[in-house]
């Protein structure tokens, strides 16, 4: 292990609860920094060796989001059992892990199946398959039919076990109305989720375990102070990442975390010492933004410099009004052009052009980042004053689109988005500003705390 493992009695309790073989569904859900993924990490490990079935599932918002979570994390999966864990690579197909397995009549090779459940594409492999124990992490933004299916795929197992994990969410979601709250308490837990969890039918076999960052013991009483501090006491964030309890969100995602006269500054474009571009590339009825802003030395400091919106146009047009917004800012050093993703064509094209016009700026994809991770990290930007606003026209248009950005209704859509323009400025913001994301979250002073918020 990277680190030493400090085994705790709730630790224990967790492990000893969830390798019965009357045990198939365990919940965990708690605060960041509370050690409920370690734990159901080592729980999954533990009951993967003591499956009579030979495939597995570990799932997550993406590949990444595994791989960082469960597998590489410091008692992760291939940081603990490096002698029993390997990942393999299909001859058709991804990556599985397999598994070792030393305990006598068991499966002496066994695989698990790595799947994110963000996209159909990617956790329609579960299907038509015999699956023994499956973790879930962050089950709360899962797909509801790849969780239904999960519970399929488990039908003709032996003892089939299921692991998830999550911070809190709105009660009303559909994940502890149709799943959570008919699980059996095990412990400590705030009011308000046994209120909701008491009103329900209990299911055979479903526990619940609640977690605080206390359950953590590297988790001092200075660091918890310090994670306290991330988000704004009574604000949606601190109720459910800080406290680990259910919570609904405003109907704005920002207002909270917003005020004119903390972000909303003439800016001095000196102190800047490099500059991006983020460039939102609108199809159908959405517009097209194009967003400058400058980061200090160490990136402690960001802003919203200038920005240009306008309606949909043709692939040369947008390419003038790109060069000209450029050549408006030509006396500044700016470094790079991210432009979405998706408009890989387009990036092709520009980078080409820009060659021979704009030789010392890069042309970038934007980074890959989810619209729940860009919303994360506006919101610790806001919050502790690391981002501002130009007093112009533009600036303002700016903070505007983030101070009406509202909390979709819609399932697995983080950020309401309507093809209106304000989403346009919101993604060309974030295009140019996730190019250094890891950057400006260490420069938060609580960026340790926030790795596992994001």
């Amino acid at each position: 292990m990277a680190k030493d493992f400090i085994i705790t009695d709730k630790y224990l309790d967790a492990m000893s609860i969830g390798l019965r073989d009357n045990t198939y569904l365990f919940v965990f859900e708690g605060t960041v920094r509370s050690q409920k993924t370690v734990t159901a990490t080592q729980l999954l490990f533990e009951a993967i060796q003591d499956s009579d079935e030979e495939l597995h599932l570990i799932s997550a918002e993406n590949l990444d989001s595994i791989r960082d979570n469960v597998l590489k994390a410091d008692f992760g999966l291939e940081k603990c059992y490096p002698q029993y864990v390997k990942r393999k690579k299909e001859e058709f197909g991804g990556y599985y892990l397999e598994v070792k397995c030393d305990i006598p009549n068991k499966p002496k090779i066994k695989r698990v199946l790595l799947c994110g459940y963000a996209t159909a594409n990617q956790w329609e492999k579960i299907n038509g398959k015999t699956l023994g124990v499956i973790m879930v992490d962050e089950v709360n933004n899962a797909n509801k039919q790849f969780i239904d299916e999960c519970f399929m795929r488990q039908s003709s197992a032996m003892y089939p076990k299921t692991f998830w994990t999550l911070n809190g969410d709105i009660p009303t979601h559909w994940i502890y109305t149709d799943y959570i709250n008919r699980a059996r308490i095990i412990g400590d837990v705030p009011a308000s989720i046994r209120a909701d969890m008491d009103k329900a039918d209990k299911e055979k076999g479903w526990y619940y375990m609640h977690w605080t960052m206390r359950d953590n013991p590297v988790m001092t009483e200075e660091k918890i102070e310090r994670s306290s501090s991330i988000y704004p006491i009574g604000s949606y964030y601190h109720t459910i990442k800080i406290l680990g309890e259910r919570g609904a969100p405003g109907l704005l995602l920002f207002n909270d975390y917003m005020s004119p006269d903390k972000h909303i500054k003439p800016i001095d474009t000196r102190k800047y010492v490099e500059y991006g571009i983020g460039a939102d590339i609108g199809g159908n009825k959405a517009s097209n933004s194009f967003s400058l802003v400058g980061f200090n030395h160490n990136y402690s400091k960001c802003g919203v410099v200038d920005k240009k919106t306008f309606q949909q146009c043709g692939y040369n047009q947008k390419t003038e009004e790109l060069i000209t917004f450029i050549k408006s800012h030509y006396d500044k050093p700016i470094r790079y052009v991210a432009i979405d993703s998706a408009e890989s064509n387009f990036i092709k094209d520009i980078r080409t052009l820009f060659k021979s016009i704009f030789p010392h700026i890069a042309v970038i994809e934007s980074y890959k980042a989810t619209i729940k991770q860009r919303c994360d990290l506006m919101i610790i930007l806001l919050s502790h004053e690391q981002i501002e606003f130009n007093s112009t026209k533009e600036g303002i248009d700016t903070y505007d689109a983030y101070r009406i950005a509202k909390k979709s209704e819609k399932p697995n859509e983080y950020r309401e988005d309507k093809n209106e323009r304000h989403n346009d400025i919101m993604d060309s913001t974030e295009y140019a500003l996730t190019r250094h994301m890891n950057a400006l979250l260490k420069a938060s002073k609580n960026y340790e705390r926030f790795r596992e918020v994001a």
